[in-house]
C-alpha cells in the first residue's frame, strides 16, 4: 500500500503541471509581443487608411471651390491701347464729378461719397496696366501720371491709397523686363516731373498705422522707394534732399516694439544709403550718427529674439557703415564714442558683435582718431583673440554665425592694417607687441592666414573662366581681377601689407620666422611683393576719399615704400 502511494505520487508528480522554464516565458512574452505589435501597425494602418482618405476629401473640397472661384470670377482683360484710353477718359469723367459733388454738397459727405467709391474703383481697374508695361510711355503722354498724382493728395484717404497702390503695382520691378526700358523710363520721369515722390513722402506724415489701411499705405509708399531704388536711383537722391524722408525713417524706427513696416522702413535706409555719397552725407546731418548709435546700442548686451528682428539689427549696423564712406561722419562717431560702443559690443560676444567689427573697420579706414581711439578703449584685447580664432567673436552657434566667419578675416585685417599705419609712438608699439608675445604665435597665425588665402587666390588665377558670361561688358582681364577678389584677394593684401609692416619693425626673430614658413610651404618673400605691387597698380588716388581730412595718408606712397623694402629683401 505505501509502495501504491507513492507510485501515485510519482504518477500526480509528472501529471500535474509544471512551473514554465525561462525561455518558454521569454517566448511566449516575445509572442504576445509581436502580435501587440502587429495590433497597433493594424490600428496604425486603419488610420493612416482614414487620415488618406481624409486628405483625398479635402483636396477634391479645395479643387472644387477653386474651380467655382475661376468660374465667379471676372475675365482678365488685356490691356490695350484702346482699353487704357477709355480707362483714362472715364477716370477724368469720375475726377470731374467728384470735385462737382464735392463743391456742391460740401457739408453732406453723404451726398459725394458714392462718388468717390467710383473714382476708387476706377484707379483699382487701372492696375491692369501693369500688365502692359508697353503702354508705360502712351500712359505719360495722356496725362495719366499727374492724373493718378493729384489724387495721391485727394482729401479721401481711400481714393489716396487707392493711387498709391496703382503707382506701387506699376512701378514693381518684377513684372518689368529690359526691352521695356523707355517705357519704364518714362513713367520714372513722369513721376519725378509730377513731384508724385514729395507728395508720397508727406503721405507718411498723415498715415496712422493704427488702422490697418493706414498700416498697407506705409507698406506701399515704402514698396514704391525700393521699386525706385532698382529703376532710377538718382531720382532717390533728390528725393532726400528736397524732403523729410531720411528724418521720418529714423523717427519710425525709433518707436518701440516690432512689425513689418519698421523692418522696411530699416532696409529702405540701408537701400537709400548704398552707393549714394548725397543720401550718405544727408543722414549724418542732424546728429544722424547719434541716432543711429542710440538705435543699435540696446543689442550690445542681448541677442534679437527672432530672425526678422535680427535683419532689422543688420540693416541698421549697414546704414551706420555706408555712412561712414563720408569723412565727417567718420569723425561724428568717434565724438559721440560710437568706437567704445562697437568694443563693448564686441566684448559682449552677443549677435550684434559681427556687425560691430564691420563698423569699426570702415571707423578705422582713413581716420587716425578712430585707430587712437580703439586701442585707448581695449579694443586689442578683444580683436586679436578673435583674430587667432573668429569663432569667439561671438558666442551665437546658429548657421548664420557660422557662415559669417567667412568675413571676419577680412575686417579683422583691415583694422590691423590700419592700426599699423596710422597709429605712432606708443600705441603703434602695443599693436607690433601683439605679434611677438607668446612666441610669435600671432605672426604664425598671419602666416597661416597668407598661406591659406594665397592658394585661393592662386587657384582663381589658374582658372579658365567656364563660368564667366561671354555676354559680360568686362575685359577678360577684368573678369579675372573680380575672380581673384571673390576668392580673397583683398584679405590677402591686406595680410601682406601687414606682414610687410612687421618686417619693416626689424624686431629679432620676425624675418627669420617669415622666411622659414614661406619656405616650409614652397614659397618665398616674392609671393608677398607680388601682391603688394598688384595692391598698389589697383589702388586709386583717394582725392575725393581724403578731402577734408587733415590726417591723409596716401596709400599708395606707403605702398611703393613696402614694396621698395620687399624687393631690396628678396634680392638680398
Amino acid at each position: 500500500a505505501s509502495l501504491s502511494g507513492r507510485e501515485h505520487a510519482v504518477e500526480g508528480f509528472f501529471d500535474a503541471p509544471k512551473p514554465p522554464s525561462a525561455s518558454a516565458k521569454r517566448a511566449r512574452e516575445e509572442e504576445e509581443e509581436a502580435e501587440e505589435q502587429a495590433k497597433r501597425a493594424r490600428e496604425e494602418m486603419e488610420e493612416a487608411g482614414d487620415e488618406e482618405e481624409e486628405e483625398e476629401e479635402e483636396e477634391e473640397d479645395r479643387a472644387a471651390q477653386l474651380d467655382r472661384m475661376l468660374e465667379e470670377a471676372e475675365p482678365v482683360e488685356v490691356m490695350d491701347l484702346q482699353q487704357l484710353r477709355r480707362l483714362l477718359t472715364s477716370l477724368d469723367r469720375k475726377v470731374l464729378k467728384n470735385q462737382e459733388m464735392r463743391v456742391r454738397h460740401a457739408d453732406d459727405a453723404s451726398k459725394f461719397m458714392e462718388s468717390e467709391i467710383e473714382l476708387f474703383d476706377e484707379l483699382n481697374k487701372l492696375q491692369a496696366l501693369a500688365t502692359a508695361p508697353e503702354l508705360y510711355a502712351e500712359f505719360v503722354k495722356l496725362q495719366g501720371v499727374s492724373k493718378v498724382t493729384e489724387l495721391m493728395d485727394h482729401d479721401n484717404v481711400d481714393v489716396a491709397l487707392a493711387a498709391v497702390e496703382l503707382v506701387h503695382e506699376l512701378t514693381d520691378p518684377e513684372a518689368l523686363e529690359e526691352s521695356e526700358a523707355a517705357g519704364i523710363q518714362a513713367l520714372v520721369d513722369g513721376l519725378v516731373d509730377n513731384a508724385a515722390l514729395e507728395l508720397l513722402v508727406r503721405f507718411l506724415g498723415k498715415l496712422d498705422e493704427s488702422e490697418e489701411d493706414g498700416k498697407q499705405g506705409v507698406y506701399n509708399i515704402l514698396a514704391v522707394f525700393e521699386n525706385l531704388s532698382e529703376l532710377q536711383p538718382s531720382a532717390l537722391e533728390a528725393v532726400c534732399e528736397r524732403t523729410d524722408l531720411i528724418d521720418w525713417l529714423f523717427k519710425r524706427l525709433k518707436i518701440k516694439g516690432f512689425d513689418q513696416n519698421k523692418l522696411y522702413s530699416s532696409e529702405v535706409l540701408s537701400i537709400l544709403c548704398q552707393g549714394s555719397n548725397v543720401t550718405q552725407k544727408k543722414v549724418g546731418e542732424n546728429e544722424g550718427m547719434d541716432r543711429l548709435l542710440q538705435l543699435v546700442a540696446p543689442w550690445k548686451k542681448k541677442d534679437p529674439p527672432g530672425e526678422e528682428e535680427g535683419e532689422l539689427v543688420q540693416n541698421i549696423f549697414n546704414v551706420i557703415c555706408s555712412a561712414l564712406m563720408v569723412p565727417e561722419n567718420q569723425e561724428a562717431l568717434v565724438e559721440g564714442e560710437g568706437i567704445e560702443l562697437m568694443v563693448i559690443v564686441m566684448q559682449n560676444r552677443r549677435f550684434a558683435a559681427r556687425c560691430a567689427l564691420r563698423v569699426l573697420d570702415f571707423a578705422m579706414l582713413r581716420n587716425t582718431a578712430a585707430c587712437e581711439r580703439f586701442v585707448g578703449a581695449m579694443g586689442l584685447k578683444t580683436l586679436f583673440p578673435a583674430f587667432m580664432k573668429p569663432s569667439s567673436l561671438c558666442i551665437s552657434k546658429s548657421k548664420e554665425a557660422r557662415q559669417a566667419q567667412r568675413e571676419d578675416d577680412e575686417h579683422i585685417l583691415s583694422i590691423i592694417s590700419s592700426l599699423l599705419l596710422r597709429l605712432g609712438g606708443e600705441n603703434h608699439a602695443r599693436v607690433v607687441s601683439k605679434f611677438v608675445e607668446n612666441g610669435f604665435e600671432k605672426v604664425d597665425r598671419l602666416m597661416e592666414l597668407h598661406e591659406k588665402y594665397y592658394k585661393r587666390v592662386q587657384q582663381a588665377t589658374n582658372n579658365d573662366g567656364e563660368d564667366d558670361d561671354d555676354d559680360d561688358e568686362q575685359t577678360p582681364e577684368e573678369r579675372r581681377y573680380l575672380r581673384r577678389l571673390d576668392n580673397g584677394l583683398f584679405t590677402l593684401q591686406h595680410i601682406d601689407v601687414t606682414i610687410a609692416f612687421l618686417l619693416t619693425e626689424e624686431i629679432e626673430g620676425i624675418d627669420s620666422r617669415v622666411g622659414m614658413i614661406l619656405r616650409q610651404n614652397g614659397g618665398d618673400l616674392t609671393e608677398v611683393l607680388e601682391t603688394i605691387e598688384e595692391y598698389g597698380k589697383n589702388i586709386g588716388d583717394n582725392d575725393e576719399q581724403r578731402k577734408g581730412q587733415s590726417d591723409a595718408v596716401d596709400m599708395k606712397e606707403v605702398l611703393k615704400d613696402l614694396e621698395a623694402f620687399l624687393a631690396y629683401n628678396v634680392k638680398e
